[in-house]
Formats: C-alpha cells, sequence, structure tokens
C-alpha cells in the first residue's frame, strides 16, 4: 500500500479544502509536513535530502511566486486609480451579457496574456469585481478560463522546459497536447458558463462558448501542425478567438450601443501597464534574446549538485515590474493612493506565497525521496527503484492497469499538477512516471509522447482546483478559506468531467496511433 502513502499528502490537502474549509496557503504547510515526514519515515530519504528538496522547491517556485506579487502590486495599484473601471467600460462594449464577458475575457484575453506570462489568478478577480461579477464567479472565471491554453502559457515554458530536460522534440509534444484541444477547450468554455449561472448562462452563451473554445483550440492544433513557433501559438491563439468572438458578435447583432464616444486616450493610459508589458514580453520572446538574458546571471549555486539559475532578466516578474514602473508616467498615482496600495498589497501576498512555494516543495521531496548525496552530485540510492515516491505511484499504475493505461495517464497529469501547483512542475517532475509506465507497458515512442500530451492536457485543467491558484485569486479580492472550499467543489466535478473524456480521447488517439 505505499502507493497509497505516496499520495496521502495530496488527499490531506484535499479534505482539508473542502471538507474543514482551510486556506490553501494552511493546507500547503500541512501538506508540506505530511510529505515531510512520509519521505523521512516511510520512502529512505535521509533527512537532509528532504530539506534540500524543500529549498531547491521555495527557490524554484520564484519565477512564479514572485510574478504573483508583481501583478498583485500592478492590478491593486490600477485599481486604487480606478483603471480597472475604465478598462470595464471598454469591455462591455464588446461584450453585453455576462456570459459573453466572461467567455471574452476568460477564453480569448485570458489565453492571450497568459501565454504572455501574466498570472491571470493575480490579474483578473478585481476586474471581472469592477464589471459586476460575483466573488465567486470573479475566482472561477480567472481560474478556470485560461485553462483552454494552459500548455502554452509563459511563452510555452510547460512544454519547452521538459524538452530541454529530457531532450525530446518539443514541436511532437506541441502537437499532441494540441490534438485535444478543439475538444477540451469547447469543454471549458461551456463549464465556465456553469459556474457562473448554470443551464440559464449555458443557455444565453451557447454560441460565444462553442465559437471561442473552436476557434482557440483549431488555432493551436493549425498552428502546431504548420511549424508557428511553440512560444508564440498561445499569444496568436488568443488574440484570433478575441477577433473571432468581436466579429462574431458584430455579425450578429450583439454589440451594444452606447451614446458617448468611448475615450481612447483614457483607455490607453488605464492599460498602459499591460500594453507596456505585452510589448516587452513580445520582445524578450525572440529566442536569441531569450537565450542571451537567461545567459547572463547563469547558475549562481546549486542544492546537493543541482544548479538554480533564475534567469532574473528573462522572467516575467521582472517585465512586469519594469512595466509597472514604467506605466507611472502615464498613471500617475498620487503618494496616498501608493501608501493605500502599499498596505493592501504587504497583507494580501502571504497566502499565495506560501501556498505556491510550499507545493512546489512538496513535489520536489516527491521527486527527490529514496536518493542520496554521493560524490557531490544527488544520485538514486539503494532504494530508489522500490522507495521513490513517483516510483511508486508509477508502478502502482502500470501493474493495476498495464495496456489500459492510456485511460489513466491524463488522471496522472491531474494529481502532478496539484502536487507541483503548475503543469509545468507537473510536466517536469512527472515525466519519469509516464516514461517508466510506457516501457513497462511496451508503448512505442509516439504512443508515449500521446499519453504524456495527455498528461499536459489534464495538468492544464487542474489549475481550476489547485489550491495555489485558487487562494491566489481570493486573495486578491480579499476573500476567505470558505470562498476557497464553495470554488474548489464546484470546479472538482467539472474537472473530473472533463478528464474522462480527455481519458476516452487518449485511448482512441493510442489505439490509433496518432
Amino acid at each position: 500500500m505505499l502507493w497509497l502513502l505516496a499520495i496521502l499528502p495530496m488527499i490531506v490537502v484535499l479534505i482539508g479544502i473542502l471538507y474543514f474549509k482551510k486556506s490553501g496557503s494552511t493546507m500547503a504547510i500541512v501538506g508540506w509536513l505530511v510529505t515531510l515526514a512520509l519521505a523521512v519515515s516511510v520512502f529512505k530519504t535521509d533527512i537532509g535530502v528532504a530539506l534540500g528538496a524543500t529549498a531547491y522547491g521555495l527557490l524554484k517556485s520564484f519565477g512564479i511566486t514572485i510574478a504573483v506579487v508583481a501583478t498583485m502590486l500592478m492590478v491593486f495599484l490600477m485599481k486604487e486609480i480606478g483603471a480597472l473601471d475604465t478598462i470595464s467600460e471598454a469591455i462591455k462594449r464588446v461584450a453585453s451579457t455576462i456570459e459573453q464577458q466572461a467567455i471574452f475575457i476568460g477564453i480569448g484575453f485570458g489565453s492571450f496574456v497568459t501565454s504572455l506570462g501574466i498570472v491571470t489568478p493575480s490579474l483578473f478577480p478585481p476586474l471581472l469585481m469592477a464589471m459586476g461579477f460575483s466573488p465567486f464567479a470573479a475566482v472561477s472565471v480567472s481560474v478556470l478560463g485560461y485553462n483552454a491554453t494552459t500548455s502554452f502559457a509563459l511563452l510555452a515554458i510547460p512544454i519547452t522546459l521538459p524538452a530541454d530536460i529530457f531532450g525530446f522534440d518539443a514541436t511532437i509534444l506541441t502537437y499532441k497536447i494540441s490534438l485535444f484541444l478543439p475538444v477540451v477547450s469547447v469543454l471549458i468554455s461551456f463549464a465556465m458558463l456553469w459556474v457562473i449561472g448554470g443551464k440559464e448562462s449555458i443557455k444565453k452563451g451557447f454560441m460565444d462558448a462553442l465559437v471561442a473554445g473552436l476557434v482557440i483550440g483549431v488555432s493551436c492544433l493549425v498552428f502546431s501542425i504548420i511549424g508557428v513557433p511553440v512560444m508564440i501559438i498561445g499569444v496568436l491563439a488568443g488574440m484570433m478567438t478575441m477577433i473571432v468572438l468581436y466579429a462574431y458578435s458584430k455579425m450578429t447583432g450583439k454589440l451594444p450601443t452606447f451614446e458617448e464616444k468611448l475615450d481612447m486616450k483614457k483607455l490607453f493610459t488605464a492599460m498602459s501597464p499591460w500594453i507596456i508589458l505585452i510589448v516587452l514580453a513580445l520582445v524578450v520572446s525572440i529566442p536569441a534574446l531569450t537565450t542571451a538574458l537567461k545567459d547572463i546571471d547563469g547558475s549562481l549555486f546549486s542544492i546537493y549538485g543541482k544548479g538554480l539559475d533564475f534567469d532574473v532578466l528573462a522572467q516575467t516578474y521582472t517585465l512586469i515590474f519594469i512595466s509597472l514602473a514604467a506605466s507611472i508616467y502615464f498613471l500617475k498615482p498620487t503618494k496616498e493612493q501608493f501608501t493605500s496600495v502599499y498596505n493592501v498589497w504587504i497583507k494580501r501576498i502571504w497566502g499565495p506565497v506560501i501556498a505556491y512555494s510550499l507545493f512546489f516543495s512538496i513535489a520536489y521531496i516527491m521527486a527527490w525521496s529514496a536518493m542520496v548525496y554521493v560524490g557531490g552530485s544527488l544520485v538514486p540510492g539503494a532504494n530508489y527503484a522500490e522507495f521513490n515516491m513517483n516510483n511508486v505511484i508509477g508502478s502502482a499504475l502500470s501493474g493495476s492497469f498495464g495496456n489500459n493505461f492510456a485511460y489513466v495517464a491524463a488522471w496522472l497529469g491531474l494529481f502532478g499538477a496539484m502536487v507541483g501547483g503548475s503543469e509545468t512542475g507537473s510536466n517536469v517532475l512527472f515525466y519519469k512516471i509516464q516514461e517508466r509506465v510506457a516501457t513497462d507497458i511496451g508503448a512505442s515512442d509516439a504512443q508515449f509522447m500521446t499519453m504524456y500530451g495527455s498528461h499536459a492536457n489534464a495538468g492544464g485543467v487542474a489549475s481550476a482546483i489547485t489550491p495555489s491558484k485558487i487562494n491566489n485569486a481570493v486573495a486578491t479580492i480579499k476573500g476567505d478559506a470558505e470562498l476557497e472550499s464553495a470554488v474548489l467543489q464546484k470546479h472538482l466535478v467539472l474537472v473530473v468531467l472533463i478528464t474522462i473524456v480527455i481519458s476516452f480521447m487518449t485511448a482512441a488517439f493510442f489505439a490509433w496511433n496518432i
């Protein structure tokens, strides 16, 4: 029953949030303590290695945690000076109903900015609240909507990072992921309507959801086939979706009419932080420039032989801070507004920071379990095959399901994203489990990559129930643990249903070897 103990930390986290209504940050601490205790007492891990994994996870989370902190500062300032109200009014001119607004922002704009590296759980809740969404709907749209293309987030790091680490062709994984998206994106679009208004919202926004889901999913698939660079696929797909939704609303006469003209100068001023950020992100996404920026700082130090390269100059959080500083010239906040923003910001950042950081640490403790430090390097110990927590889970899955593992591959991605806090963490830390199972069942390289693409898709969908992301979104609007629990409960059913669909698609693609 080692496999049950291996997944126990995540079970504890879910029970704590769902039934005891504890916050994601509180349960991150509990989950980390449980993982640490199990790794040392059951899974043959030296306490020093387990603590080293904790520290490594905390530091590796900086790319996300600091981006979250930076985005929260940006959005709080925009809210304080009224910029979000201005943007809200502009969006209402292209999407009149709450259903249209949710689809336009969540699926179209959300995918666009997420692909550029902006953290939407930090960005969207205050904007949606300004537009009249309830706290529940604001959080739901923020953590559910952009999942249509989560694999292409952060300039496609969820794809390129594991490709660089494990040496496979990123274009193949891009294609395999995109095979699922025309269906998955449509399902996510309808799921978003369901959480904001049930059957009535699905009825009202049916065509908008269908159009958005198909456009963004098919766009990703076509772009992957014709060889568009993976770094900009999500950006282009999100942009295409917004354009088509606007054109569809105009063609069907759904665009609202206003007597007063939109003040474009005021709108551009309000959006100046985002505009500057988008421009910077597009410039930095140029491969040659990205590589040059990453090479400047290099690996600063290592923990148990595992190097840490922060790539500060190429990180999203650096761009956010630069954009925020530059936009002050346009926004012109007062000293009093700065003080008010700082006071709110410094109080609300700690929950998301703790949640993201410790879920990363949990993932690395699992990955380093049963490893030993020898000769300056961290290597598998004598008990690694039997007691590494990831190996235990992988072996249990392959032994239980055999060739039917194709139906299970997606669920491993779902679990991995919840443990690691993101699809990127799941794709990197659970690659070896998928590879181990594929080898055990005799799958071809193409079939393995199909299962890995399934893993990535489910990991993306899991963002809707990842405690760290929900905690992040709730913190931006000063919500409580009860709101976190309500969102997780509502989303859990939807995520499970979508993952079931992904599982059957995986089995079909596996059998057809496509």
